[in-house]
């Protein structure tokens, strides 16, 4: 079915807006997990970092004694120091010459290193692999992030001075880690982020079109159900205007008095059909808006019996027999508007009577449920098809359009009755088979259910 281009351009932006908040949402979401990642990742390094240097430190000061230079204890203290101009112990001899200490272990892992410097910023032993950095170092300064010559990389260091035990300053321990693997942890994270939010911005892109598909579909009923129902009162009361302007013009040019009457009489025949249209739609809408009503209690067994004699004339003059069946000797009291529920049920057997062909019945039944009262009419007339049993309470609507105008109805009764039957709370449902008849049942809930 095609839809309205209006409600067509609403959807989409419904869902480009939808679309746009979500994706800002997931954009500001993954900035701050990028950030949260980054900072807690720059803490746990510097944390790492300042305890292996804390330690060092505290291990070495006590046994320096000259500025600038590294005594023998040291060196037993701290197996693979590499002075300028050696080579290197490997970790396994480094390991095996500790004696049981590993912070020269520590930092023989990969990334790690250590570097102790004098106060003129000049190397005199290190520990680990030492990167080449592409500028100039300042051993004073507590945190330093540096750039590495080799492959791009980044190192994140810590100075620490250091004091003999005569309290003189003896120069600086640097302890660092390569952000290789950080950097690597973190473009991924980004690569993530920026192929993942766009991803998600797509999903939510079209979850966004069918969420606003949904939340357009009951305004696009509504506005179905308006063109339908303009279409079908223009329709219905186009017949008895076009009478009204027939009859007109044959009053002013009949020139005898029993064609005048004719005609006005024809003419109060369809402005009464109009009036009591204009009626009919007028009580839709003030049920529609559910109004606050006088509810009594109203016995529904004096209702039907009252009803059934009342259309016994209609019955007989149609061919069709109206029988009564009171199935329940329970009180059968519900709490509503005694004329309204006159009008409902009015309505509900002068249509089976309309469509109940000559010789045919109709059966009104009371019964009830221990929390409803029940009741069924039942006919014996041509049925309803099964897929047009969803719109014979719609307005105006008509199984066999032409029978029923044969008896001046406007499509307006089953409407009305449903109307009637849900402001007192109870619902209409209907059970038919074509050329076999049909039973409509109203279910209203009980005041009295002992």
């Amino acid at each position: 079915m095609k839809r309205n281009p209006i409600f067509v351009r609403t959807q989409w932006r419904l869902a480009g807006w939808y679309a746009l908040a979500i994706g800002l949402l997931l954009s500001l979401c993954g900035f701050g997990l990028y950030q949260a990642v980054l900072h807690t990742q720059r803490y746990i390094l510097r944390q790492k970092l300042e305890s292996l240097a804390g330690t060092l430190h505290d291990t070495i000061e006590p046994v320096l004694e000259q500025p600038g230079k590294l005594n023998s204890q040291v060196t037993l203290m701290l197996p693979g120091l590499c002075f300028p101009g050696e080579v290197c112990q490997t970790l396994a001899k480094s390991i095996e010459n500790a004696s049981g200490r590993h912070i020269a272990g520590v930092f023989q892992q990969q990334g790690y290193y250590v570097r102790f410097v004098d106060r003129a910023n000049q190397v005199i032993a290190t520990i680990g692999q030492q990167p080449i950095f592409s500028g100039s170092l300042v051993a004073s300064e507590y945190w330093q992030q540096l750039s590495g010559v080799k492959d791009d990389s980044n190192f994140y260091q810590i100075s620490m001075p250091l004091r003999t035990r005569s309290n003189i300053p003896w120069g600086y321990v640097q302890v660092g880690r390569s952000l290789q693997e950080w950097d690597a942890y973190l473009y991924l994270l980004r690569l993530l982020l920026l192929l993942g939010v766009p991803f998600a911005i797509f999903l939510v892109t079209g979850a966004s079109w069918w969420l606003a598909g949904l939340a357009m579909r009951p305004i696009d009923l509504s506005y179905r159900q308006m063109q339908q129902f303009t279409s079908d009162a223009a329709h219905e009361l186009r017949t008895p205007l076009t009478v009204l302007y027939s009859a007109l013009e044959e009053t002013k040019l009949a020139e005898e008095l029993p064609e005048i009457h004719q005609n006005l009489d024809i003419m109060e025949r369809q402005i009464g059909r109009l009036s009591q249209l204009v009626k009919d739609l007028l009580l839709i809408c003030r049920l529609e808006q559910r109004p606050s009503l006088q509810l009594n209690p109203c016995n529904l067994s004096d209702v039907l019996t009252d009803l059934v004699e009342e259309l016994e004339g209609m019955s007989v003059n149609a061919s069709v027999t109206l029988k009564l069946d009171l199935r329940t000797q329970a009180p059968t009291v519900i709490l509503g508007d005694s004329a309204q529920l006159y009008r409902m049920v009015s309505n509900l057997i002068t249509n089976a009577i309309h469509y109940t062909p000559m010789g045919g019945t109709v059966l009104a039944i009371l019964d009830r449920t221990p929390d409803e009262a029940l009741i069924h009419i039942q006919d014996t007339g041509i049925g309803i098809p099964s897929s047009e049993q969803n719109r014979i309470f719609d307005r105006f609507y008509r199984v066999q359009s032409d029978r029923a105008r044969t008896t001046g109805g406007s499509g307006l009764g089953l409407a009305i009755a449903q109307a009637i039957a849900q402001t007192h709370q109870g619902r209409i449902g209907v059970q038919s088979e074509l050329t076999k008849g049909s039973v409509f049942t109203v279910r209203l809930p009980l005041i009295y259910t002992q």
